[in-house]
C-alpha cells in the first residue's frame, strides 16, 4: 500500500473523469477538484484515499453521487463509488462481487454510470443507469 499521497495514475484520472460525465449536483466542482487531487492506495483491490486542495466544496445530495459497474477478466462485476464527504473528494472505493483478487480492472470506457437522482424534497435517491 502506498504510504503518502501521490498523483493519480493515468487509469485512476481516467477512471474519475469517467464517474464525472454524467450530470448532478456537485458534479462541475468536482471536476475542478480533479485538477489537484492526490491518491493513496487504501486497499489492494485498488481503493484510493483522495485528497484535494480544491477551496470549490461541492454541493452533492448524498455521500456517493455516483458509481460504475464493470467486468472482470472473469466475468465477475466489480463496482467502483466516488465517496465525496462535506464537498470534497474523500475515496474511489473499488470493490469485487466475489470479493477475490480483481485480475483486470475494467477499461474506464467500458463501465456502467450510476448517478442517485433526487426527487424534489426526497430524503432517499433512486439509481439511474446514465449512458453516454
Amino acid at each position: 500500500m502506498d504510504s503518502s499521497f501521490r498523483p493519480l495514475t493515468t487509469y485512476e484520472r481516467e477512471v474519475l473523469e469517467k464517474l464525472l460525465e454524467p450530470e448532478f449536483p456537485g458534479r462541475d466542482e468536482l471536476r475542478q477538484q480533479l485538477n489537484s487531487v492526490t491518491a493513496k492506495q487504501t486497499f489492494e483491490d485498488g481503493t484510493l484515499a483522495l485528497k484535494c486542495d480544491s477551496t470549490h466544496p461541492a454541493p452533492v445530495k448524498c455521500r456517493v453521487p455516483v458509481e460504475a459497474q464493470g467486468e472482470d477478466a472473469d466475468g465477475v462485476l466489480i463496482s467502483v463509488a466516488l465517496h465525496v464527504v462535506h464537498g470534497f473528494m474523500n475515496e474511489l472505493e473499488i470493490v469485487k462481487g466475489d470479493e477475490s483478487k480483481i485480475l483486470r480492472p475494467p477499461s474506464p470506457r467500458d463501465l456502467v454510470l450510476i448517478v442517485w437522482r433526487f426527487e424534489a424534497g426526497a430524503k432517499v435517491g433512486k439509481p439511474t443507469k446514465v449512458t453516454t
